[in-house]
């Protein structure tokens, strides 16, 4: 699938209070990343791979900490889909790669019929001048998401016949009804089972 991108190239570029690296620790951990680099693509690999592998995911370690801004999420060291998106958008701007949002409808658990948004990024790479979809959620027994620019390696293989579906939509800020539902809960567990928004939320 294509991705249709909404905004200016400019906006893919910029800072606010979730994509935060004007912070200087987002900042330092962007430079830091990415000093050995000699491209852009290993500049995308390292970053993508430290969001996933270094970062949990707030569910999978069981932790009731809720994180929004890519500092945040820096300085906690967790985050749902949402937050860690923010906290790779923040360390690619910062190096001045383009990086948006996109966005899967799921369902969250096998055993009941709820779904809700998942989040990903998108990011350009020069080279072979593409967007190229990322899922730094953070693997585990049963999501595997890799960095490739050439085959799909995202988490969830979308199943249409469960009212799943993958949008086309790269946006240059993250969906108002993500960052409202972190900015509402005090405890990422009970978010996760009751409040995650959906799609028309």
């Amino acid at each position: 699938m294509k991705l249709i991108q909404r905004n200016r190239d400019a906006a893919y570029l910029q800072y606010d209070k979730y994509v935060d690296f004007d912070n200087p620790m987002v900042m330092e951990k962007a430079m830091d990343l990415t000093k050995n680099c000699r491209s852009v693509y290993e500049k995308i690999e390292t970053i993508y791979y430290f969001v996933r592998d270094e970062i949990d995911h707030t569910w999978d370690a069981k932790d009731s900490t809720i994180t929004i801004s890519a500092s945040d999420v820096l300085e906690k060291k967790t985050g749902i889909s949402y937050s860690k998106a923010n906290l790779l958008a923040a360390l690619m701007r910062a190096n001045g790669i383009y990086t948006g949002f996109c966005y899967q409808r799921i369902k969250r658990f096998t055993y009941d019929n709820k779904l809700a948004l998942h989040a990903l990024n998108a990011v350009f790479e020069p080279d072979v001048k593409k967007w190229i979809r990322l899922d730094a959620r953070g693997n585990n027994y049963q999501f595997q998401a890799d960095f490739s620019i050439n085959e799909r390696h995202l988490g969830y293989e979308i199943r249409p016949e469960l009212g799943e579906f993958e949008f086309d939509d790269l946006i240059a800020v993250p969906l108002p009804s993500t960052m409202a539902v972190l900015e509402k809960s005090t405890n990422a567990i009970k978010m996760y089972y009751n409040d995650l928004p959906d799609y028309n939320d």
